[in-house]
């Protein structure tokens, strides 16, 4: 049987819950059906993840805006799109992945419209509760380039549902913690 080859994208500069999550999911995946790849920034994730079957791929793009408005995060933003279309060919090309799964709305943003510009399944994880009618936009967007939006609890998923993604799109998956956790 032909294992599917599977890339993670975490463009968080933080190491958080969502973070701690994907390492789970990542470190208990049956490695003998899955091939893994993952892309992400160099933060406390990389040093965590033990994951020796696992190919990591470290960049160091800033994709994170933080607080910063006008002209000069418009530009950045185009340039991180630009990059990102760089980072999906080569996990299409180089890596041959079959699907991707991108950690959080940022990398959701970013890498989705190219994983449908290059024909790769891509799953969009959604952690959080937006709303406004950017968001609206936002979630129509990532709903029309996703396979599958896995949303980590029934309030997110309703979130996505009022802004009209279609329910057969989504899944709840909760977010499991071990108790070593806290």
């Amino acid at each position: 049987m032909k294992k599917i080859k599977l890339a993670f994208v975490n463009v968080m500069d933080s190491y958080s819950g969502g973070e701690i999550v994907l390492q789970r999911l990542i470190r208990n995946l049956d490695k003998n059906e899955f091939d893994i790849v993952v892309y992400t920034k160099d933060t406390k994730f990389v040093e965590t993840l033990n994951c020796k079957e696992c190919e990591v791929i470290v960049f160091n793009t800033q994709y994170q805006m933080r607080l910063k408005r006008g002209f000069r995060s418009l530009i950045q933003a185009i340039k991180n799109l630009f990059v990102s279309s760089k980072y999906m060919y080569q996990l299409k090309y180089k890596h041959e992945v079959d699907l991707v799964h991108s950690n959080s709305l940022t990398s959701n943003i970013y890498f989705a419209v190219w994983a449908k510009v290059f024909r790769v399944k891509f799953i969009a994880h959604s952690h959080e509760i937006r709303d406004g009618v950017l968001f609206k936009i936002i979630h129509k967007y990532i709903e029309f380039c996703s396979d599958r939006i896995i949303t980590v609890s029934n309030a997110v998923r309703y979130n996505w549902l009022e802004h009209g993604v279609h329910k057969n799109k989504i899944i709840t998956v909760y977010n499991g913690l071990d108790n070593d956790f806290f």
